[in-house]
């Protein structure tokens, strides 16, 4: 009987199980995630990165505490703080690095509280606000974003990342030597190839000018921990993934005439921020759908927009632009959803109104 109640007060004392985090533990994983990228920038001594990034998040702070202040008393409440914290991580690590500081803080904070007055608050909003501040940046201060490092001579070639880590344009660091040859002789042997010195290091630290495109290996291993609770979260960056490399595989040689068929995947993946935006940005969970069929489709629609708009890589803000255009696609995708919710909803209700009249008629 001791064993009974005790089984029966803990049961009491948790009765639910909750199949997805609560939104404060997915805010503070992101926030953790995001910490570790800047974490690198200390590291790699990046310090005018890691400046741009605090004015990015103290002027989103600095918009939340202003708006719960005039406006409103709940943002301790709905977690805004925490938000506001990850939507100024996110902004500071899309700007490139000698960006002037005062505009990374008055465009981040007029467009936050832009977004709040317009639509109540990040939740509500239609467009991604930390990828709207760098679009403005970017229209006022395009001089600050690097261009291309390729063109179409470039592309022509077979593969013009390995052309760009050997003119020095991705710097070699000093430990790609013995890496690649591990993985040559431990991995690659396997499938009889081999890899050539550069690309570890591409896939470590690009040296971008702009953080959050610079250490795809810490984004990627940020990425499972993002995604480890919650299957329906894989969808979207997978699918977004698949059909951008494809694209950029078999499509985009015809645009320069390439190669057929050969196009520089890793160039594509390794520059232009397409992990981060993958796994950080295009899966926000205000602003996407929430059938699995909508994630599928408004990931398969940004992966097209996203080839387009940036190409095959080092694209320095087609990526944002991407975003902007994939939250339009998630409005019109989200209507969809409801439409064919509301038609399962009414047939459901007409097939047990009439069960219920077959019934009282037997009756």
């Amino acid at each position: 009987m001791k064993n009974a109640d005790t089984m029966s007060r803990k049961f009491l004392v948790r009765p639910y199980t909750y199949i997805n985090s609560s939104l404060f533990n997915i805010t503070i994983r992101m926030i953790v995630l995001l910490l570790l990228q800047v974490g690198m920038l200390f590291v790699s001594k990046s310090y005018s990165s890691v400046f741009i990034v605090i004015a990015a998040l103290a002027a989103s702070v600095a918009s939340d505490l202003v708006w719960s202040v005039v406006i409103s008393e709940n943002m301790l409440k709905n977690h805004s703080l925490l938000v506001s914290i990850t939507q100024g991580l996110i902004a500071g690590l899309l700007i490139p690095q000698g960006y002037p500081l005062f505009p990374v803080f008055f465009v981040v904070f007029f467009i936050m509280i832009i977004v709040k007055y317009f639509f109540g608050g990040f939740a509500y909003a239609w467009v991604n606000p930390a990828v709207f501040s760098v679009i403005v940046l970017w229209i006022i201060g395009s001089e600050f974003f690097p261009l291309f490092q390729v063109s179409f001579d470039t592309l022509a070639i077979r593969n013009p990342s390995l052309l760009l880590i050997e003119n020095g344009t991705f710097p070699t660091a000093s430990f790609d030597s013995s890496v690649t040859d591990f993985l040559n002789d431990t991995v690659f042997s396997f499938f009889k190839v081999s890899v050539p010195e550069g690309y570890a290091s591409l896939f470590w630290d690009n040296h971008s000018a702009i953080p959050a495109f610079r250490f795809n290996f810490i984004t990627l291993v940020s990425s499972v921990l993002l995604i480890s609770e919650t299957r329906a979260d894989v969808v979207i960056p997978a699918v977004f993934l698949v059909v951008y490399g494809a694209l950029v595989r078999l499509v985009s040689p015809f645009f320069y005439s390439g190669l057929p068929f050969q196009g520089d995947v890793l160039l594509a993946l390794l520059t232009g921020g397409t992990f981060f935006c993958a796994f950080f940005i295009l899966n926000a969970y205000a602003l996407i759908p929430v059938s699995i069929t909508g994630k599928a489709v408004y990931g398969f629609l940004s992966a097209v927009t996203m080839f387009f708009i940036a190409g095959c890589g080092t694209s320095s803000c087609g990526m944002p632009f991407t975003v902007i255009i994939a939250n339009v696609y998630s409005i019109m995708i989200q209507q969809f959803e409801s439409y064919f919710d509301r038609k399962a909803l009414q047939k459901k209700l007409e097939n047990f109104k009439r069960q219920n009249d077959s019934a009282v008629q037997d009756n």
